[in-house]
């Protein structure tokens, strides 16, 4: 949509009734906090973070915990063009929630499958296609989480074109469980295909990828790393697969843990590159206008450095660790 386009159907808009003050969402509050033990994690977030990583500790610290409207504000379902982060690696997903394709010498591996069958066809299929790259020649979707924003389209790529499906076998009992989360939008999960686990390898199309169970936003989220490259220079990518703030004390608890082991398992395997599975999480926009107008010379955003992405990770346990002093649960 142009702007001009857009400015006129806001203009001709009907005007919505004036709320009132009363029904404003308010910051969330947490009366059972541990103060102390919540005022050292936030100050070891801030500090790790420092000015490169500010956005990533005010995302995950602040506003995703105490102002939650504001961030589901801006990850709203909308279309983004699809871009190429690497040389063999594409966003192929949507404003909410990411989805990625790994282009290897034998078809497409999928990196989730956004909400639904209407999104993998309509919004999935045509960004792979605008990046030269044709949807029957997806030969695996890997899931992330038991989250139906990122299963819910893996059944149509499942059923139209034979993909197989990974997952960790706690999200595939997960997904089949009948007392799974549901939300409206997301798509049924695919049939129950291919359990790796923790520590597992596989080569696919000559690309090796390893998966590691990382649980703590579901009991199963999967954690993969694998090569890419920029402009022919090799790099690993970690994909840490649910950094979202868990929901019960026990994943809350299992996360810290997960991160923790995390650090450690992308440092022995020389990670330095990042991609996420919602974009709000990783500045993946951000990033897709720097290479948009990337120059010669320019670094590639996705590439943080080992450090950074270290500390990026850190950063993500010591919100956690923030979030469970909240609850009173430290």
């Amino acid at each position: 949509m142009t702007l001009t386009a857009w400015l006129a159907a806001l203009l001709a808009a009907t005007p919505a009734p004036t709320p009132s003050v009363a029904d404003y969402p308010r910051p969330l509050t947490f009366p059972k906090e541990n103060r102390a033990a919540a005022a050292r994690a936030f100050d070891a977030a801030r500090r790790i973070a420092r000015d490169d990583l500010f956005v990533d500790f005010a995302h995950r610290c602040i506003l995703d915990a105490r102002y939650k409207p504001r961030t589901q504000g801006e990850q709203y379902n909308g279309v983004v063009e699809p871009f190429a982060a690497f040389d063999e690696l594409f966003s192929v997903g949507q404003m909410a929630v990411s989805a990625w394709a790994l282009r290897t010498r034998d078809g497409i591996v999928l990196f989730d499958s956004l909400n639904n069958a209407d999104e993998a066809r309509t919004l999935i299929e045509p960004n792979l296609r605008a990046m030269g790259l044709d949807p029957r020649d997806v030969r695996y979707v890997i899931l992330s989480h038991a989250h139906g924003d990122h299963y819910g389209g893996a059944a149509h790529f499942q059923q139209a074109y034979g993909a197989r499906v990974i997952a960790s076998a706690a999200d595939w009992d997960e997904m089949e469980s009948p007392q799974r989360l549901e939300v409206r939008g997301w798509g049924p999960p695919p049939r129950r295909d291919i359990a790796v686990a923790d520590g597992e390898s596989r080569v696919i199309g000559g690309v090796p990828i390893r998966f590691h169970v990382t649980p703590g936003h579901t009991r199963g989220t999967l954690s993969t790393i694998f090569p890419v490259h920029d402009r022919g220079k090799r790099h690993v990518v970690g994909f840490y697969g649910g950094s979202g703030l868990p929901w019960t004390p026990e994943l809350r608890a299992a996360q810290v843990g997960s991160i923790r082991r995390w650090i450690g398992l992308t440092r022995a395997a020389g990670v330095d590159s990042q991609i996420g599975n919602h974009p709000l999480h990783y500045e993946a926009l951000e990033r897709l206008e720097i290479l948009r107008y990337r120059q010669p010379g320019q670094a590639n955003p996705f590439v943080l450095g080992r450090d950074r992405y270290r500390r990026y990770m850190q950063v993500q346990e010591q919100c956690t660790r923030l979030w469970i002093a909240r609850n009173g649960e430290m």
